[in-house]
């Protein structure tokens, strides 16, 4: 049951900043932008924000993973 919540908590937390750094990023969007990857992905990028979305992503997976262990998890 402890790791429910603990996946619980990383999932949300994940989430939210996650979510923090899309509005950032798309408050902020650029007239032109130079690579292909359009208009939000290279905003990020210029905004050095990729290392802190890639991270966030990650504690999202991981907190996900920790739900999903604890739930297929036979009980003794």
């Amino acid at each position: 049951m402890k790791k429910t919540w603990a996946g619980g908590f990383l999932a949300l937390l994940g989430t939210i900043w996650s979510v923090a750094i899309i509005c950032i990023a798309g408050n902020n969007l650029p007239d032109s932008w130079y690579t292909n990857l359009g208009k939000f992905w290279s905003n990020v990028v210029d905004l050095k924000l990729m290392p802190l979305f890639v991270i966030t992503t990650l504690i999202t997976v991981l907190g996900l993973v920790l739900v999903l262990i604890d739930l297929f998890r036979k009980e003794k």
